[in-house]
C-alpha cells in the first residue's frame, strides 16, 4: 500500500509494487492477496470480459475464473510485466475459449459496450442513443477476435499499445495494425453515425 503518512525515510509504494506484494501474499496462501487483486481488478476485468463475450452472465464466470487461475498459476507470474497485464492475459485466453466453444454467437449485446444509460427525459434521445449503441456493437461485432480484442483494451480500458502487446502475447506493432484495421473497418461501417 502506498505510505501516505509523509513520515519522513519512507518511500512510498508504486501500485506495480502493491500489486506485486499482494501476488506474493498470494503465493505464500494468504487470501488477502488474491483478496486485494480481486477489489483491485474485479471491475475492470469484467468490463472486459463483458465486451469481449457480450454476455454478462458468462463474463461473471470467466472474471471469477482468472481469480481461480491466478491461484492456481502464481507461480507463473515472472514479473517481466505487471500484474494488470498477466489479468488480462488471463482473461483474453479464457475469452478466447469461450468464444472458440460458442462460435454460433455473432452479436454483442447493449451491456457489452456500456454502461446502461442514466434516465433520460426525451424519447427521442433515448432512441438515438439507442440506435447508435446498436450501430457500434453490430460493427464490433465484425470484427475480428484479435481486434476487438486491441481496440477494447485500448480504447475502453486505455492501455498503453506496449502493455496490449504483453497482455495479448504480441508485439507493439502488431497491436498498432490491428488498432488501425479496427478503426477502419468501424469508420466504414459507423460512416453515418454522428
Amino acid at each position: 500500500m502506498t505510505d501516505v503518512s509523509g513520515a519522513p525515510g519512507v518511500r512510498p509504494v508504486s501500485p506495480r509494487e502493491h500489486d506485486e506484494s499482494l501476488l506474493a501474499g498470494v503465493r505464500r496462501g494468504d487470501p488477502a492477496g488474491v483478496a486485494g487483486l480481486f477489489d483491485l481488478y474485479s471491475a475492470r476485468l469484467l468490463r472486459f470480459t463483458d465486451r469481449m463475450l457480450g454476455n454478462r452472465a458468462e463474463a461473471e464466470e470467466v472474471t471469477q475464473e482468472v481469480f481461480l487461475k491466478v491461484i492456481q498459476r502464481v507461480d507463473q507470474y515472472d514479473g517481466s510485466a505487471p500484474v494488470a497485464s498477466w489479468l488480462f492475459a488471463i482473461a483474453a485466453n479464457a475469452c478466447r475459449d469461450r468464444l472458440r466453444r460458442a462460435r454460433t454467437r455473432k452479436f454483442v449485446p447493449d451491456e457489452a459496450l456500456a454502461e446502461r444509460p442514466a434516465s433520460i427525459t426525451h424519447e427521442d434521445d433515448r432512441l438515438v442513443k439507442e440506435e447508435r449503441r446498436k450501430a457500434v456493437r453490430d460493427a464490433l461485432a465484425g470484427l475480428t477476435g484479435e481486434q476487438r480484442e486491441a481496440i477494447v483494451l485500448a480504447r475502453y480500458h486505455g492501455l498503453p499499445y506496449a502493455e496490449i502487446a504483453r497482455t495479448l502475447g504480441t508485439t507493439e506493432g502488431a497491436v498498432k495494425t490491428r488498432i488501425f484495421r479496427a478503426m477502419e473497418t468501424l469508420k466504414t461501417r459507423l460512416g453515418g453515425i454522428s
